[in-house]
């Protein structure tokens, strides 16, 4: 079965107003569009300074949404790990747990913006070390309750916390991940792994073997849920969708290009104005009508061994109504097909072979 996860908050650009109270209805209202139209999740993520709108920071809007999704899984998409103290973390995410029933995703990873570390103070070039250390010291806190540790930047005698999540002994750890060593890390450090929405599918591709030969190495199953955060341009017709992406995706890369962010993926991987757009969007976004757009994500599943996407709808024209449209033609042709064909798939009676 496919899931299918929604990011709410990344649509703000299509708020109709600057009024933060209105833009936080808006994000509540695609979060009950995306309930009602069948997606399985509901994620938030983390990015500080810059721009010109509010950055709904990733703990409180979660908590604020909860109620609003009820049965809905809810998670970090994701959490800048390195930026934060371990043990406010902890008691904040145990708390989102508690709150959701259960029902949380704890997705991290390292981050990249220069200016995010900058601003807090954080020297970039001690993420890594970071990201572990205070990846260990919350899971010690979440299973036992308590942590001795003594490392690099953190030091903790006998620190004790009541404060911990429902589900035992941790929420789901899922680690994002563009480099090789990322994804190494996620292999050895996390549940599973989130694949990013960046790399090229044929990255993707050789990077989930190197995923399965680390969890080989740690002696770990492959994960029950394998996710990927994705960008969609989905409409009822082929060429609005096309029109949008190749509107919007030069944009995109030159926002990415200016915060360095493909120099985390491997060196073979980034982007220059001299690639055919066409070519280059096909590689990393879901583009098309929604029979083009189940075909592609079929296409992605088979080839990346996903069964949870975590989609950004793109919604170019910036209209509240048309994104909610968006969210509702998803529900209706996408994840309505998925969810026919699994109840199809399940309830066919097994073949018996009357050959004696």
């Amino acid at each position: 079965m496919i899931k299918f996860g929604l990011k709410p908050a990344m649509a703000m650009s299509l708020a109709d107003s600057d009024n933060p109270v209105e833009q936080l209805n808006t994000i509540i209202d695609f979060a009950k569009a995306a309930r009602d139209a069948g997606f399985h999740s509901i994620w938030a993520g983390q990015h500080y300074f810059g721009g010109n709108r509010i950055r709904w920071e990733v703990i409180p809007l979660l908590a604020r949404l909860i109620p609003e999704v009820k049965d809905s899984v809810v998670g970090t998409c994701i959490l800048l790990l390195p930026l934060h103290h371990p043990v406010l973390v902890a008691e904040q995410a145990a708390i989102l747990d508690i709150i959701s029933g259960g029902k949380f995703v704890f997705g991290v990873g390292l981050g990249y913006r220069e200016r995010e570390f900058n601003g807090f103070g954080v020297p970039k070039r001690e993420r890594a070390t970071r990201f572990e250390e205070v990846l260990v010291i919350i899971k010690n806190l979440w299973a036992k309750g308590m942590v001795d540790f003594a490392g690099k930047h953190y030091k903790f005698t006998n620190l004790t916390t009541p404060t911990r999540p429902l589900q035992k002994p941790t929420p789901p750890i899922w680690i994002a991940a563009h480099g090789d060593k990322a994804v190494r890390r996620a292999a050895r450090m996390g549940d599973s792994l989130m694949m990013n929405p960046h790399a090229s599918i044929d990255t993707l591709e050789r990077q989930l073997e190197i995923y399965r030969d680390a969890l080989k190495h740690e002696s770990k199953p492959f994960p029950v849920e394998l996710s990927i955060r994705k960008d969609i341009y989905i409409a009822e017709n082929r060429e609005k969708a096309w029109e949008e992406a190749e509107h919007e995706v030069p944009k995109l890369m030159q926002g990415f290009n200016a915060e360095k962010q493909y120099q985390e993926l491997p060196a073979d991987d980034g982007y220059d104005e001299t690639q055919d757009l066409k070519t280059f969007i096909r590689s990393r976004y879901i583009v098309g009508n929604p029979s083009d757009c189940i075909e592609q994500i079929k296409a992605q599943r088979d080839r990346l061994s996903l069964n949870h996407f975590i989609f950004r709808i793109a919604c170019p024209e910036g209209n509240r109504q048309v994104m909610m449209e968006k969210i509702k033609l998803m529900g209706r042709e996408v994840i309505g097909h998925f969810e026919k064909k699994f109840d199809g798939e399940m309830r066919t009676p097994p073949q018996v072979n009357e050959e004696h």
